[in-house]
């Protein structure tokens, strides 16, 4: 497939991502309780979503899902629950070792708006890992490796996963930029690691929607030392506002020692030892 093709197929994903993004908001608009309009959204987001990569696949770039690794459920292996729960703990453990949060304890919340932020908190953190991980490491990754190489397509989606969340920022100072455009960077490679140690796109979707629940602002919830906060089940107060600690504008997930905990996990995926490695489960056909 010529370069051309490529980026033309890879921008026409792009924009079917954003596109149920914002076709979503005004079928959900007018569900009063919030709970169940943000489980209405994200559900049909990842319906949506998935339903149109995949018909866009299989019309336009005539290749099944299996091609993209995105059919492997067979392979999602427990190893990857591990590392998305030790991710979240390693953070967490570090601040409150560290000193540079301090627990606040769990806040005081009814049964129901326990359940209210854990439901909430996991569709959402479903949506972005699902859908995120099936566009990025499953179509775009793909495309770039046929084409190019595994470097290439690494480097390149990683680089567009970090962009991509700088549309989420309210603020766009150079210095949050570049922890994002760091961080995005850093993480992208290790869930397309993930992807070629496993073969499969749901291990990174695993990874990804575990590593998303925790840090929702409404399970665990790192509060700015001058800045406001929410309600959410547990609440760590920063006691430092440098932005290497805090991560800027954009939040812990950008911070530097969350940098290198992608870093440490990128450098263990690389020498993990499994089966996996070869990607025996790639699809072979046309």
């Amino acid at each position: 497939m010529h370069w051309g093709r490529v980026v033309f197929h890879s921008l026409m994903l792009v924009i079917l991502f954003l596109l149920a993004a914002i076709f979503v908001n005004p079928l959900t608009d007018g569900i009063g309780n919030n709970t169940i309009r943000i489980v209405v959204k994200e559900v049909s987001r990842i319906g949506l979503t998935i339903g149109m990569l995949l018909w866009y696949g299989k019309f336009f770039l005539k290749k099944s899902s299996v091609y993209f690794r995105v059919g492997n459920l067979i392979v999602m292996g427990r190893v990857w629950v591990l590392v998305g729960l030790i991710m979240p703990i390693t953070v967490i453990t570090f601040y409150v070792l560290s000193q540079y949060v301090v627990f606040q304890g769990l806040e005081k919340h009814s049964i129901k708006t326990i359940v209210t932020f854990i439901i909430s908190s996991f569709i959402t953190a479903c949506s972005a890992g699902v859908i995120e991980e099936i566009l990025f490491r499953g179509y775009l990754l793909k495309l770039f490796e046929d084409k190019w190489n595994t470097i290439t397509a690494v480097s390149v989606t990683s680089i567009l996963f970090s962009a991509l969340h700088l549309l989420t920022m309210n603020g766009l100072r150079f210095i949050d930029v570049c922890l994002v455009v760091i961080a995005g960077t850093m993480a992208g490679i290790m869930f397309s690691l993930i992807v070629y140690k496993s073969g499969s796109v749901w291990n990174a979707v695993i990874v990804h929607v575990i590593w998303n629940f925790f840090m929702s602002s409404k399970i665990i919830q790192f509060v700015p030392i001058f800045g406001s906060n929410t309600s959410s089940l547990v609440k760590l107060t920063f006691s430092s506002d440098r932005f290497w600690i805090t991560g800027g504008n954009f939040g812990i997930e950008a911070a530097f020692p969350v940098i290198v905990l992608y870093i440490l996990i990128i450098c263990w995926i690389i020498f993990y030892k499994t089966d996996f490695f070869k990607n025996n489960y790639t699809y072979k056909g046309k």
